[in-house]
């Protein structure tokens, strides 16, 4: 959720950012590196959230700057980043940072409720508002709904999407720090597949990966709330928790559908 929260911005802004599980990973394994030399949690993150904005810079250069498209530079980040994280875990694939009070912090429950769920829910409301109350998101959705007529109106179209991929790296890099802190320790395969949950619960939620201008993060909550409550329905049920990749990817394709008879048309 709190992943989704600034990836939401991207879609608005009409633009994909397909890296943004390989970020996860990275931001884990970076910051569980330092931290397992003995770097303090908080100069750990700092490093750890600034590689993630260097690394979502080249994403927004490559495609805001150079024009390329952003569902190809975007998944070959997610390559390229992948890889890295494999260098930094080696050589059993993992590495242990375990620190007590980070642990204790992210592992801490209200009633049902985790820390990490209710801070998920309180970024997705900032977002909400930020996106529906505020001209910055006016100027979001008008980039992503027609980035023409945006640029007519005085909006830079460059900027917008420079600052909605930058945002998608630091939501990327913010889960990675905490996923660390939640379980002590990262390995290479952290954030694998992260980019089709989050992307498939946004186009549930009201998201169009097809057009932009399109969605609201209470929307993308929701769609989180589908995804996880089919899992956990199949855990209490005792079926394979694959079927959840099944049912996910057809409610995603039905979505796609959806989106495409109210008249989406694919990213210019």
């Amino acid at each position: 959720m709190i992943v989704a929260a600034f990836a939401g911005f991207c879609l608005l802004a009409g633009v994909v950012d397909l890296s943004i599980g390989s970020m996860l990973g990275l931001s884990a394994a970076v910051c569980a590196s330092l931290m397992s030399q003995g770097w303090p949690l908080a100069a750990a993150a700092a490093v750890t959230l600034l590689v993630c904005l260097a690394f979502g810079a080249v994403n927004a250069v490559a495609v805001v700057v150079f024009g390329a498209d952003t569902i190809a530079a975007t998944l070959g980040m997610l390559v390229a980043l992948r890889g890295v994280i494999y260098i930094l875990c080696e050589p059993i694939g993992a590495i242990t940072a375990f620190d007590a009070d980070f642990f204790a912090f992210t592992n801490t429950t209200y009633g049902p409720f985790s820390i990490l769920f209710i801070l998920g829910l309180v970024l997705i409301g900032i977002a909400a508002v930020i996106v529906t109350r505020s001209r910055i998101g006016r100027h979001v959705q008008a980039v992503g709904g027609d980035d023409r007529a945006a640029l007519r109106a005085g909006i830079s179209v460059t900027r917008v999407r420079f600052a909605a991929l930058l945002l998608s790296a630091l939501g990327a890099g913010i889960g990675g720090i905490l996923y660390v802190g939640q379980l002590g320790s990262t390995s290479n395969v952290s954030g694998t597949g992260l980019e089709f949950q989050v992307y498939a619960a946004m186009m549930i939620g009201g998201y169009s990966i097809l057009r932009g201008g399109v969605g609201n993060p209470i929307g993308a909550a929701l769609g989180l709330l589908v995804v996880a409550g089919t899992a956990n329905i199949l855990d209490v049920q005792a079926i394979s928790p694959y079927f959840a990749n099944i049912i996910v990817g057809l409610l995603l394709l039905a979505a796609v559908l959806l989106d495409r008879l109210r008249g989406g048309d694919a990213f210019e």
